[in-house]
């Protein structure tokens, strides 16, 4: 994003928008959720996927990597000969996993 662009960001800011993990696809600036649409503050375009949609991008990109770590802490698991270390690597599992299982629920 551009310096000359912050002024129309913190706008939208300013105004009650709320500033999403998502960039716009022609300026590349944050998007906002803002009268329950997703706007670029820079350009001034309007994103084609609802606020609904971008939410759900979003959530399935942290389902896909709670999965990746998981897979990566299981084939650490499956290598792991030391005790205190095999304990420490089911608790990050446990955690990831409770992560997704909150992630189905909401």
């Amino acid at each position: 994003m551009k310096e000359e662009d912050i002024p129309k960001v913190v706008e939208m800011l300013m105004a009650g928008g709320k500033m999403l993990a998502v960039h716009c696809g022609s300026c590349m600036s944050p998007l906002f959720e803002y009268q329950g649409r997703v706007v670029c503050p820079v350009c001034g375009g309007r994103a084609k996927k609802s606020v609904a949609e971008t939410k759900d991008q979003a959530l399935d990109k942290v389902r896909a990597t709670l999965q990746a770590k998981i897979d990566a802490l299981a084939e650490q698991l499956a290598k792991e000969t030391d005790h205190a270390k095999t304990l420490e690597l089911l608790d990050r599992i446990k955690s990831a996993l409770e992560a997704l299982e909150r992630l189905k629920e909401g």
